[in-house]
């Protein structure tokens, strides 16, 4: 098995559109957009070629404390409720999967997985395991269809929201970007100590800036002023819902609810298979809402690895 730090773009990129298990968060795009923001982290990915010539590629942003000179160093696959894990361009054995887990093993760090709820390869049991779950719809049906698999609550709220003159589009300038940020903002406040991380505005542009087809801010307005948002991400089949913010005061216009299925609609008639609603962080509400709206759930585990430095 050969090794390759650091695979250049054009490997990592193969291997991700060969495989229908991939999404956004396994792609360069994703490590570039996160890398670009926060100065102490560093792509770290490694790419595999077997002895037949199949690749596989392994994504891993390297974090240290206190920046990339200090601490200890930290591999994580990947990030932000992202997915990560082994990517291959066809199916591994058993023996191929534990090669590369052993020579992650080996690099020293402690390392974070973030299964991928799409993907049948498992963690190793070496690691200390956490379930977790996502939860999705399957765009296997006519916009009718999807439509009976809202709950008697969301198809209400949904009405409500057209007759409250809510509209849902993608966002045409920075300057929406940044009204979507202090709707966040304003999100992050309401959430209080339930906030797990805030991202800063900077991701946000960058991801608008540079994410290209593979990204779109969707927004909900209402007379002209926005009142929720959320981005989305597109890779292979699958279409990927990773923030949202809204206003409290429209909360009454229902902007999600039309926002959503706007979203997987357009979705829908593009040829996409699902839309993932991604984990809701042990918000129960949340992931009320997303069933809701007919979504499944989806189990997959996460794993970490602690290094334990060893004197010799």
């Amino acid at each position: 098995m050969e090794i390759k730090i650091w695979p250049d773009v054009s490997f990592w990129n193969a291997v991700v559109i060969k495989n229908p298990e991939s999404t956004f968060f396994h792609t360069p795009l994703w490590h570039d957009l996160v890398v670009r923001t926060y100065a102490d982290y560093a792509i770290a990915t490694r790419g595999f070629i077997f002895s037949d010539g199949r690749k596989a590629v392994f994504p891993l942003i390297q974090t240290r404390e206190g920046g990339l000179l200090k601490g200890k160093a930290r591999l994580k696959s990947s990030v932000f409720g992202g997915y990560g894990g082994i990517i291959a361009e066809s199916k591994l054995s058993g023996t191929e999967q534990s090669a590369m887990y052993d020579y992650l093993l080996s690099l020293k760090a402690s390392i974070s997985v973030d299964g991928n709820p799409f993907s049948q390869y498992a963690i190793p049991d070496t690691f200390t395991l956490k379930k977790d779950f996502t939860q999705v719809f399957a765009l296997d049906s006519t916009e009718e269809e999807v439509l009976k698999r809202l709950s008697r609550g969301a198809k209400s709220n949904l009405n409500q929201a057209k007759k409250k003159g809510v509209s849902v589009r993608t966002a045409r300038s920075e300057e929406e970007v940044l009204r979507y940020f202090n709707i966040y903002q304003d999100t992050l406040k309401r959430w209080g100590d339930a906030t797990l991380f805030a991202y800063p505005q900077e991701l946000l542009l960058n991801i608008y800036r540079h994410g290209g087809d593979a990204a779109k801010f969707w927004i909900a307005e209402k007379d002209g002023t926005i009142i929720a948002g959320a981005i989305i991400f597109y890779w292979n089949q699958v279409v990927s819902y990773w923030h949202g913010a809204s206003l409290q005061d429209y909360f009454d216009c229902y902007p999600n609810n039309l926002l959503h299925m706007t979203v997987m609609s357009d979705a829908l008639h593009k040829g996409f298979r699902c839309y993932d609603f991604g984990p809701s962080g042990g918000q129960h509400g949340v992931a009320r809402f997303k069933q809701s709206l007919g979504a499944e759930k989806y189990e997959f585990l996460s794993g970490h690895w602690k290094y334990r430095w060893r004197k010799k």
